[in-house]
């Protein structure tokens, strides 16, 4: 059994065959709107952390690519090591150059002059703008890394030629550019008719630096700011909200300020976390687990199921959330052997409290905690009450219980609803339920044990470290 779910597959011809998360919709819609767009356009594909952004626009870009569209993925978390966002982007953009087009073709030798005029606009090469320009050398086919370095030696000292010179040079990079984006349909030796349109995915922006998110956002408007390219930002806004803050300070209109740099936002619709739970099941293979268990009359792998489902929609778990509990219950798995009970109820409500809210867990587990604990945390989350006064509720609440079986303080309050000759028929319905439960599972000896369920818990724990 696997401990770590692989990254979904999206195979290049066939991008929609694995779609978990059901995003085909989205992406033939934004698609569409894709092909009206002429450029420059900046689209922001806003969600939370953890819900599934990385996936979407991987398999949206599958999708283009099918059409024949250039597309760039661009990780900007793992490139804020660099002191200037121009130089992690270029980078990727000569990656792509050679990759698809290692004949050298116009568009090769387009790109790579518009890539050497935006070398020279980096942080680091700023001072000699000026000498480049003065030098002649933006329109010579001699114009290369070794001219600018000779260049260094004699910096431009007066800042309004400076300011003069980079204004010219982001003038030739957008024509250098531009002209090679309009090459791009024409040079087709591989083949294959190109639409003339770059698209470039710029993914975990809300993961850097705050001073990199903020650089690398103006960077791509100032720049990029060319026909036919389209920027697609991965972004989780309210985060992006709080780097603005941290650079410009807490007075800063975050929404205002975004809109200078973000033509269009579209909000990632909620994925259908039934399908993630199906596909997480089937991922860590927990079928090879249930098909060697030797208990008789259970139904572990439907409770597992239905509970994990429900509890996870209950305190809006993120997708990355879920997968982590997941792989907790795997761990939890491993340790029980085929003869025993495995008590997927409890450990499934416990391993997702301790992932999202490990106070209730703690208070629970602890020598003087109950099952009221936990109640009255799920009761005040928005349909709390509707799901512990459904089935599914009553049974988590009576193995929470049950597992502390050396308290019976709440199954004895249960006891005495029922006896109670003023309670009305209706009021004893509940704690009539819970209480056969609980004599179920004692009469089957499968009361839960709290202590192998927490050492579970621990052991998954170590592994987290």
């Amino acid at each position: 059994m696997d401990f770590k779910l692989l990254p979904l597959e999206i195979p290049s011809n066939e991008p929609f065959r694995y779609d978990a998360l059901n995003r085909k919709s989205s992406i033939e819609f934004l698609t569409s709107l894709v092909e009206e767009l002429k450029g420059p356009f900046v689209l922001a594909i806003d969600s939370p952390w953890g819900t599934g952004k990385t996936t979407f626009i991987n398999m949206w870009k599958a999708h283009l690519e099918l059409d024949n569209y250039i597309c760039i993925y661009f990780n900007s978390w793992e490139s804020d090591f660099t002191a200037d966002p121009l130089i992690a982007f270029l980078g990727e953009i000569e990656n792509f150059v050679k990759k698809i087009d290692p004949v050298n073709t116009e568009f090769s030798h387009s790109f790579d002059k518009a890539k050497k005029i935006a070398t020279s606009l980096t942080k680091r090469a700023l001072p000699v703008a000026g000498k480049i320009l003065m030098a002649g050398l933006l329109d010579s086919d001699d114009f290369s890394e070794r001219s600018l370095a000779d260049l260094t030696s004699d910096v431009v000292k007066d800042a309004v030629d400076d300011y003069v010179a980079t204004k010219n040079l982001n003038k030739k990079f957008h024509e250098s550019l531009s002209n090679a984006i309009e090459k791009l349909s024409t040079d087709n030796k591989d083949g294959k008719t190109r639409k003339n349109k770059i698209i470039i995915f710029v993914d975990e922006i809300d993961r850097c630096r705050p001073t990199f998110a903020i650089e690398l956002l103006e960077r791509i408007k100032h720049l990029f700011n060319v026909s036919n390219v389209i920027f697609i930002l991965s972004v989780d806004k309210q985060q992006l909200n709080t780097s603005l803050a941290a650079v410009y300070g807490t007075g800063i209109n975050a929404e205002e300020y975004l809109r200078r740099f973000i033509d269009l936002e579209f909000l990632l619709p909620k994925a259908n976390t039934e399908r993630f739970t199906e596909y997480l099941y089937k991922g860590f293979n927990f079928d090879n687990f249930f098909q060697n268990r030797n208990i008789l009359g259970g139904n572990e792998k439907d409770n597992l199921i239905k509970l994990f489902n429900s509890l996870s929609n209950l305190l809006d778990l993120s997708l990355r959330a879920r997968e982590q509990c997941f792989t907790r219950i795997r761990v939890g798995m491993m340790t029980t052997p085929d003869n025993f009970f495995f008590y997927p109820i409890l450990l499934v409500t416990l391993v997702i409290l301790k992932t999202v809210v490990s106070g209730i867990y703690k208070k629970y587990v602890s020598d003087d905690g109950t099952a009221t604990d936990v109640l009255d945390y799920l009761r005040f989350l928005p349909g709390g009450n509707i799901f512990l006064n459904e089935d599914l509720g009553m049974v988590v609440e009576s193995y929470l219980i049950a597992a502390k079986n050396d308290r019976n303080v709440e199954f004895n309050q249960y006891q005495e609803k029922i006896e109670d000759p003023n309670l009305e028929l209706e009021k004893k319905a509940r704690p009539q339920r819970i209480v056969n439960i609980i004599y179920q599972l004692r009469q089957s000896n499968a009361v839960p044990s709290l202590k192998d369920v927490i050492n579970k818990i621990d052991l998954i724990t170590q592994f987290d470290k």
